[in-house]
Formats: structure tokens, C-alpha cells, sequence
């Protein structure tokens, strides 16, 4: 495989309530997964408070070896929102009102019943002078980008839908610019192994692939609580050659990434658990214990939810699990709730009480409080019933009650897919 190559990028958040833990800085994740889409790898990142000598410093490290800085945050209305001045100041630029801003501002504040733009507000429409304004359909805010020192500079709202459609919208010629040659990229869903794990089978893979098939071609791995993207890129060329030697590639690696991945346009194995369910003109239903109606919520996240999704039973409590779901006491008493003939009836019980043809039954210990010797906190059992065959996995997640509730959510969705794809044999 290649070397990453090509336009690299700083990411600069600032605001004391990203410091204090108030807000999760979630700008800073979409901006590295989308930059990397566009071809601009992002090296280095820094978070600051609301303080002008801090600012001043992130951005003097961030331009240092970048071709681009993203600030965020800090373009408000209010004394503490200090972004703009820092920069006019650390490159000796008056800031001056720019018409198209001041018109967007006082068109957004008549709209809102305002005869004029409040005095407070009025700076919003200040940019740098020779900065560029970038229109935000989304706020008052608009985004600044200013050229300095062989550095393009962008300044960004922090709020988060205002973020993005600056990106995709204004700041995206800019960028595409930046990028220099088109790249191309494709995208492997996997769920069910860890980074480390799926490295470990996936290099072998890549050393025995003949070098024409995986010349000029980076791989990246992005993980998250659900699973792990595999981001493939080329650089260059069309688009069409670029599909055809991804394709060529896949070939080579389709033994290893069969049993874990997965297709959705989204990135969800929601979606794919939809869409395999719409081919078998199938409905599911499910019943969740430990993961307190995740997976119900993640299949009716997806468009479209209600031709595939019928309801299903929170069964917390033991009496419920008996009552709705035809539960046997004897064997919550010999097994313990947290077991595999439990998760079985749970499933099996749920798809006859709703007359379906998929069932899932999940039941665990999500902790902190709740384990034990023998079935410690993250210990999960998952069973689908699919056609009136029932089939049960047992998981020990890693990680504190949010990590394992999710964990065991996408580790039933994963277990639905593998028993609703053709074969039965892989994600």
C-alpha cells in the first residue's frame, strides 16, 4: 500500500465549555473524517478556552507544516467570542464590515421581527480585511477564510449544523482547491472485530496481494464504538479506474472482510438489516433488557422503518420477561436472567407474540453495578429467531454502561444480518 500523501491540516478548537468538559467537541471528529474524504489529511489538532493569548499560539503551531487551519468557535455575538480579533491582530488586519455578511445578518434578524441588526451583533458582519466571507445558510455567523504565510485559514462557527453546511457548502470549491488531484476513496464497513484484531488478519492479506493490485493505494482505519470503517484511497485518475482497482483489490481481501462487513450507504448496520429484511418481505420485532430499547431505536432511525419494524417488549424486570414473552420461571431460577435459554425464549417469545418472522432477544449485565464471578459486568446474550430456528451468541463487552449497552446493541444488529444474509455464513 502507499503512503498517505498530499495537502495536511490543523484543527484548532476553542471554548472554555470544550475544557470543562460541557460539550463534546464532536466538530473536531466530523472535520477529520470529511477533510480525509476530500483528500486533506489532518496531523495536528488543539483545543483552547476563550482566551486571546491561548488562541494566538494553537494557531501559530497549527500553521506550522499545514496547508490548512480550521478554527472553530469563538465568532459569536458575545465579549467572549474572540476568534476573529485574534486573527486580525496576529496578522495586522483591521476588521471591516463585509456588505454580503451585513446584509445576510440583517436579513436573518428582520426575518425575525427585528427593524435592524441589534448593536451586540453588529461585529458579526466584521470580517479581517481581505478575508473572504463565507455564507452560513444556518446563522449569523458567517465563516472567514484568510490566506497567510503560504497557509489558508479558515474560521468556523461552533455550532454544529452551522459547521457543516459551511463545509459542504461555501468553504467545499475552497477546499476541493487545497486538495489539488481528485481523490477517489471507497469505504468497507465492519463490525464485530476490534482494530487490533482485524489488523491482525488483514495485513497478512495485504502482503500476499500482488503489488499491482494495491499499488498507489492508501488504507486507513477508523474505529468507533460500533465497528471499524476501512477507508480506501486513491489519488488521481477517474473515477472509474479508480472503482475498478478497488474492486480488484476487494477481491483479493474478500476472504478475510466477508464474516465482518457489511453495506450501508450510511455507515449503520441498521440500514443493512433493513434493507436485507425489505428483500425477504420480513418483519422484526425485538426484546431488549440490558440495552433498554437500542436496538429497537436504531432500526427505527432508518427511513422507512415501519414496513419492516412492528414493536417489541422492554422486559426489564423478570415478571415482564415471564408475563410478556413466555418465560420460564423454572429456568430464570436455575439460569439467571443474564443466560442463553433466557435470551432464546426472550426471542422466540417475542416473535410469537407479535406473529413475525424475526425475533431478537437480548439480556445482559451493562453495570457498573450488577456482576459477578461468574457473570461479570459487560457478560451479554444475543439470540435471533429467524423462520422459526433460534440462535444465541454469548459477549463480554469492555467499557462503562454507555460502551456496553452500544456494544450489545450493534452486536445484535450484526447477529440479525449475519442470519438474515444469503448463507448465513458472514456480515
Amino acid at each position: 500500500m502507499g503512503e498517505p500523501q498530499g495537502a495536511t491540516a490543523a484543527i484548532v478548537s476553542i471554548g472554555n465549555e470544550l475544557l470543562f468538559g460541557e460539550t463534546v467537541d464532536t466538530n473536531a471528529a466530523w472535520l477529520g473524517r470529511h477533510l480525509a474524504g476530500r483528500g486533506i489529511r489532518v496531523v495536528r489538532g488543539y483545543t483552547v478556552g476563550d482566551v486571546a493569548g491561548d488562541i494566538e499560539e494553537a494557531l501559530r503551531l497549527a500553521m506550522e507544516g499545514t496547508d490548512l487551519v480550521i478554527m472553530t468557535g469563538g465568532l459569536g455575538p458575545t465579549p467572549d467570542d474572540l476568534t476573529k480579533d485574534v486573527v486580525a491582530a496576529r496578522f495586522h488586519r483591521d476588521l471591516v464590515v463585509d456588505a454580503g455578511a451585513e446584509a445576510r445578518v440583517r436579513a436573518h434578524f428582520m426575518a425575525s421581527g427585528y427593524d435592524d441588526i441589534p448593536e451586540r451583533s453588529r461585529g458579526q458582519a466584521e470580517i479581517p480585511r481581505g478575508a473572504v466571507a463565507l455564507e452560513n445558510p444556518s446563522g449569523t455567523a458567517s465563516g472567514i477564510l484568510v490566506e497567510e504565510e503560504g497557509v489558508t485559514i479558515v474560521m468556523l462557527p461552533g455550532v454544529p449544523r452551522e459547521l457543516v453546511d459551511l463545509v459542504e457548502g461555501a468553504l467545499a470549491p475552497h477546499l476541493d482547491a487545497i486538495a489539488g488531484a481528485r481523490t477517489h476513496h471507497r469505504v468497507v464497513h465492519t463490525t464485530g472485530l476490534a482494530e487490533t484484531s482485524l489488523a491482525e488478519q488483514l495485513e497478512p492479506a495485504l502482503e500476499a496481494t500482488p503489488a499491482a493490485a494495491k499499488a498507489g493505494i492508501d488504507l486507513a482505519y477508523l474505529p468507533d464504538l460500533r465497528g471499524v470503517d476501512l477507508r480506501f484511497t486513491i489519488r488521481g485518475g477517474s473515477a472509474e479506474d479508480a472503482g475498478a482497482r478497488f474492486d480488484d483489490l476487494l477481491t483479493h481481501l474478500d476472504p478475510v472482510l466477508r464474516p465482518w462487513r457489511f453495506d450501508a450507504e450510511g455507515g449503520d448496520i441498521a440500514e443493512a438489516v433493513s434493507a436485507r429484511l425489505r428483500r425477504r418481505a420480513a418483519r422484526i420485532v425485538v426484546a431488549e433488557s440490558c440495552t433498554g430499547g437500542l436496538v429497537g431505536k436504531r432500526l427505527t432511525d432508518v427511513a422507512g422503518a415501519s414496513a419492516v419494524f412492528v414493536g417489541g417488549v422492554l422486559a426489564y424486570d423478570n415478571d415482564v420477561k415471564v408475563r410478556e414473552l413466555g418465560v420460564r420461571e423454572d429456568d430464570l431460577e436455575r439460569h439467571g436472567a443474564v443466560s442463553e435459554v433466557v435470551a432464546r425464549q426472550m426471542a422466540e417469545g417475542v416473535a410469537s407474540r407479535f406473529g413475525v418472522e424475526v425475533g431478537i432477544g437480548v439480556t445482559g449485565v451493562a453495570g457498573p453495578a450488577g456482576g459477578s464471578e461468574e457473570k461479570p459486568v459487560g457478560t451479554v446474550w444475543i439470540a435471533t429467531y429467524v423462520d422459526g430456528h433460534v440462535e444465541a451468541a454469548h459477549h463480554r463487552f469492555s467499557g462503562d454502561r454507555s460502551a456496553v449497552r452500544e456494544r450489545a446493541a450493534q452486536a445484535t444488529l450484526a447477529a440479525v444480518y449475519r442470519r438474515l444474509t444469503d448463507g448465513g455464513d458472514g456480515v
